[in-house]
């Protein structure tokens, strides 16, 4: 494994803190775990910020071998709830984005990510189809 310490640690971190999250979405209402996610349509900044450029790519990493390792289906909501935590803790800021498409059947599809300054630490996957519905700092 030639991932570096604080990735490896940070993996541990965010596996079992997914379960977790996993469990709250579940058995909690999603009002109130929407209550959790800070400000309502709040924005962070998006400049650069090198003292925790570091960490947030470190955050990143460890994000999408959670996703691959995990024995739970990790949705992109649970991962940005999980890699916020982990960025609250090192009071770092960031927002959560909430977006919506309609695929080619006129069907809705949803998804979240996370951004930490410059950076999408979670669900930078086509994001810009996406209309942006609402979104937590």
């Amino acid at each position: 494994m030639s991932l570096s310490r604080e990735v490896k640690c940070l993996f541990f971190k965010a596996y079992f803190l997914s379960g977790l999250v996993k469990l709250t979405l579940i058995f909690l209402p999603f009002r109130k775990v929407l209550s959790w996610q800070g400000q309502i349509n709040t924005s962070t900044p998006q400049n650069e910020d090198p003292t925790t450029a570091a960490f947030r790519k470190s955050l990143q990493q460890a994000m999408i071998l959670c996703d691959k390792y995990t024995l739970w289906k990790t949705e992109c909501y649970t991962q940005a709830i999980t890699a916020k935590i982990l960025l609250n803790r090192k009071h770092i800021d960031g927002t959560i984005y909430i977006g919506f498409k309609k695929d080619q059947n006129g069907k809705y599809l949803g998804h979240a990510w996370l951004r930490s300054f410059d950076r999408i630490i979670t669900g930078n996957i086509d994001i810009y189809s996406y209309s942006v519905h609402s979104f937590y700092s």
